[in-house]
């Protein structure tokens, strides 16, 4: 009767233990799932939870707050993820804070984080929504690595063949890497090339201080550019000037044109000589008697001279006029 109570008891504290246990399990795991706690609930919207499951975190700033209560396909491209959050936390989440799919260590189980939104935005309330980052695709990833690994796989083949063919041909480029002198002769070119960037440099610099000089108004070149009351006068004068000289050259044309018009008509004596032809012929023989005159005066000059009573005249003049000379 004894050992059979001592077996009862036993067994009545191993259930008990056990219940303790248990109880104590069920308040960590509610606990660390926010099962006792006063709770609000988020939304945010996935294009690919890659593999997001009920149940898992939500961390904020690296700090688990809450868990994924419910994943809802909405449409072929989104899902919808409710949150439950510590609603102690709420302070700290705004409505531009994003949610992004993570993954707990490196290989360790999904998980979303939310990271913290601006200052200026207000802080969530129950029901809120928050916007989600489009997460990266690990699966799509690998296989964009696998691709570029085989085209890295494909350019060191074509480059060893490359680097075979150089080294077995000798030709061009082989002497272009391997000749020594090369290196020499591409220096000089270099420093030739740094010769005429200075030199060029240099021209920049007085161009420079040659067109400053020109806005500044200095030489003929500036004042030309700068003073531009002085040149819009001389231009105007110069113009006026021309004015002028067209008006009298036009008066010159007319005058002249009037003079040829009466010349061909006749009026004047002038026409009269021109278009006569009687008063030409008067005018021809007047100047034959003319002429004529001229040289009977002369050879009576000559008799005078040669005739006793003028002769010491005439000497004496001619006297005078060598003592003149």
């Amino acid at each position: 009767m004894d050992k059979e109570t001592s077996n009862r008891i036993r067994l009545g504290m191993f259930v008990i233990g056990g219940l303790i246990l248990l109880i104590i399990g069920l308040y960590l795991i509610g606990s660390n799932r926010n099962l006792f706690g006063k709770n609000i609930t988020l939304y945010s919207t996935f294009y690919n939870i890659s593999g997001l499951q009920v149940g898992n975190n939500v961390r904020f700033s690296g700090i688990d707050v809450g868990t994924v209560e419910k994943m809802e396909i909405i449409s072929d491209t989104a899902v919808k993820v409710t949150m439950r959050v510590d609603e102690k936390l709420t302070q700290f989440i705004r409505t531009n804070s994003i949610a992004m799919i993570g993954t707990d260590g490196l290989m360790g189980n999904k998980l979303i984080n939310i990271e913290p939104g601006t200052g200026d935005s207000p802080t969530v309330t129950d029901g809120a929504s928050i916007p989600s980052l489009k997460s990266v695709d690990t699966e799509q990833m690998l296989r964009t690595l696998n691709q570029t690994n085989q085209n890295v796989s494909i350019i060191s083949e074509d480059l060893r063949v490359l680097t075979g063919n150089i080294n077995k041909s000798r030709g061009t480029l082989y002497t272009v890497l391997m000749d020594t002198t090369l290196a020499f002769s591409l220096r000089k070119t270099l420093e030739n090339i740094e010769g005429v960037s200075n030199n060029l440099d240099e021209f920049t610099g007085d161009l420079s201080s040659v067109v400053k000089g020109v806005q500044e108004g200095k030489g003929t070149l500036g004042g030309l550019i700068n003073d531009s009351s002085r040149i819009a006068l001389s231009f105007q004068q110069s113009l006026q000037m021309i004015e002028s000289s067209g008006r009298n050259l036009n008066q010159i044309t007319e005058e002249l044109k009037t003079a040829v018009d009466k010349l061909n008509s006749g009026q004047g004596p002038a026409g009269a000589l021109l278009n006569d032809p009687t008063s030409a012929e008067h005018l021809k023989k007047t100047l034959a008697n003319l002429d004529s005159s001229t040289a009977n005066f002369n050879e009576n000059m000559k008799a005078l001279q040669g005739n006793f009573l003028f002769r010491k005249y005439f000497k004496k003049k001619n006297k005078e006029l060598n003592q003149s000379k």
